[in-house]
């Protein structure tokens, strides 16, 4: 059958609301469209969050949470820019191994959508104490909400008195968060 994802060129990109963390994404730009695998892919991966409508698909592939859509490929933030090819080759590896068993898997047509950004916005402190590395509690909601980082890393929200904050933040997610353990 052939591998859906053949060429592609990739760059590390900083974090936009995270300027000097060390922090790097991964952005793999594709030469064909691949939409069609993500029914499958939502089918197969756990932790899944999926738009048919808009074409776009969000999961953990091997251990990386990406985000798909037709032309690109989002892998999170990483610590060390030096593993970009492993990572890249982990992922494409991955989809083009879905994209060959798809005979044998039931796609799953499934919507699961990301909560809007403000209505985790407004759960947050507000404070913009810049504690979590972002200038801003909204971009940090901003990333949360696209699973580029853990919940835990907002300070105020680990204190006991707010679990039921935190609670609330998990429970607008279709498939729960990412907490760390919190």
């Amino acid at each position: 059958m052939g591998n859906l994802i053949t060429e592609y060129r990739c760059e590390l990109v900083a974090n936009p609301h995270s300027h000097g963390s060390g922090r790097y994404g991964i952005r793999v730009m594709l030469t064909n469209d691949i939409s069609t695998v993500f029914p499958y892919l939502n089918a197969v991966l756990d932790g899944t969050w999926y738009d048919h409508e808009n074409s776009i698909f969000i999961g953990m592939v091997r251990r990386y949470r990406c985000a798909f859509r037709p032309h690109e490929i989002q892998v999170a933030a990483n610590a060390d820019p030096t593993t970009m090819p492993l990572i890249v080759s982990e992922v494409v590896s991955q989809v083009n191994q879905v994209w060959e068993e798809r005979d044998g898997i039931e796609p799953s047509f499934t919507e699961r959508k990301l909560p809007p950004v403000y209505h985790i916005f407004r759960l947050l402190p507000r404070t913009n104490c810049k504690q979590c590395g972002y200038t801003t509690c909204l971009a940090f909601a901003a990333d949360l909400r696209d699973d580029k980082v853990l919940l835990q890393q907002c300070p105020p929200l680990s204190r006991p008195e707010n679990k039921g904050i935190r609670r609330q933040i998990v429970a607008l997610f279709p498939s729960g968060l990412e907490t760390g353990g919190n």
